[in-house]
């Protein structure tokens, strides 16, 4: 039988993070969208109508369908355990977005389910898969530079004051900057490090009352080799870490204390597929240069790497150097590819279920490292494949 030249694949969810996978899901030759499911109905409407494709007011209908091989599970965080296993059920592969649930219960569940229907689970979107930082893991595991001495991933930025749905500010429905965003920072230095996490001892910060979640954290992190990293989110608005990598101007979040509840989830709609249709994508994806989450440095003992806007810098007891990467990929492509060579070609999963698992682990260990006062150690690691 001939190899299928695309994947089909179902969007569960079209909102804000759906929307920005929408330019990676028009340019890659081997997936098609062919399938939503929303539970606005005029959304919905739209997305059918402009995409041409099914639509489905539950995963379940959408996880039915026939024209459907693979399903991105892009639904609110606590929903995203029993929609990936209503879609494993129904034999459907599936991507999930990050955070991959709200506890390692939920993680297990969930991959347990993949394995028992043959299917296979992979986790996105996360700026770990950004070509920069592939490149940075593969200098660092070859040795080019010496032994790897630290990693660090700091991100400053305004998410904390950026249009929010209430459950996105609730801690018991994965709401907060450390669910939210520490997945990133998290995939980032285990694919750097090797991806075996021994412990972690963690602060998580609420500095406004009125904005009622995690917004900042930081994290120590030692990997089972004994290599140090830390990981720091801030999404207080006041500073941006971009002024120090790119050179971008400062953006603050647009919610101001008086805004109401009803002007902020109008807000949070225009970020949405909607009925208008979906909006426009964010600049820096349809860009020629690379993005960054933040600024990340891998300490080898030869020399310091970080992410350029064109690749990586190398600085070196010689001087600093620039090694360009061409940006191939918008958001979402390496998962989309990766699915594709998993399913149709048998390449082995780098971003499975159980790497997502390992990096939630982390995730959690950070509130509960936060809410007691001691070191968490880890026991659901698994190191990087190839």
């Amino acid at each position: 039988m001939a190899k299928p030249d695309y994947l089909r694949w179902g969007i569960a969810g079209i909102g804000a993070g759906a929307s920005n996978l929408l330019q990676g899901f028009g340019r890659n030759p081997h997936v098609k969208v062919t399938a939503a499911a929303d539970i606005r109905a005029d959304a919905l409407e739209t997305f059918g109508r402009e995409w041409g494709v099914e639509t489905f007011s539950s995963v379940e209908a959408l996880a039915e369908s026939p024209n459907v091989d693979v399903v991105w599970v892009a639904t609110p965080n606590h929903l995203h355990a029993p929609h990936v296993i209503a879609a494993a059920e129904r034999g459907k592969h599936v991507m999930i977005s990050k955070p991959m649930a709200l506890t390692i219960e939920e993680c297990e569940a969930m991959n347990e389910a993949a394995e028992r229907n043959g299917v296979k689970l992979l986790c996105g979107h996360s700026q770990g898969q950004l070509a920069p930082i592939v490149k940075m893991a593969e200098l660092v595991e070859s040795g080019q530079y010496g032994k790897l001495g630290m990693v660090h991933s700091w991100n400053y930025t305004d998410w904390i004051y950026r249009p929010r749905m209430p459950y996105e500010l609730d801690e018991q429905y994965g709401g907060g900057v450390v669910f939210r965003q520490s997945p990133h920072h998290i995939d980032i230095v285990r694919a750097i490090a090797g991806g075996m996490v021994k412990s972690v001892r963690a602060q998580v910060m609420v500095l406004d009352p009125k904005r009622p979640a995690p917004g900042a954290f930081t994290a120590y992190l030692e990997f089972v080799d004994g290599t140090p990293a830390t990981i720091i989110y801030n999404g207080y608005g006041h500073f941006y870490t971009s002024e120090i990598t790119f050179g971008r101007a400062r953006i603050v979040g647009n919610v101001k204390t008086h805004t109401t509840p009803e002007e902020e989830a109008k807000m949070k709609e225009a970020e949405r597929y909607s009925a208008a249709g979906s909006p426009p994508p964010e600049a820096a994806e349809s860009g020629p240069r690379h993005t960054a989450f933040g600024l990340t440095i891998a300490s080898c003992a030869d020399a310091d790497i970080r992410q350029s806007p064109d690749g990586l810098w190398v600085y070196t007891r010689e001087g600093k150097t620039e090694i360009p990467i061409p940006k191939e990929l918008t958001r979402g492509e390496a998962e989309f590819e990766e699915m594709y060579q998993v399913v149709v070609n048998g390449h082995r999963p780098v971003h499975d279920g159980r790497w997502g698992e390992a990096t939630h682990e982390v995730t959690v260990a950070i509130m509960q490292s936060a809410r007691e006062g001691r070191e968490i150690m880890m026991s659901h690691q698994v190191a990087v494949r190839h």
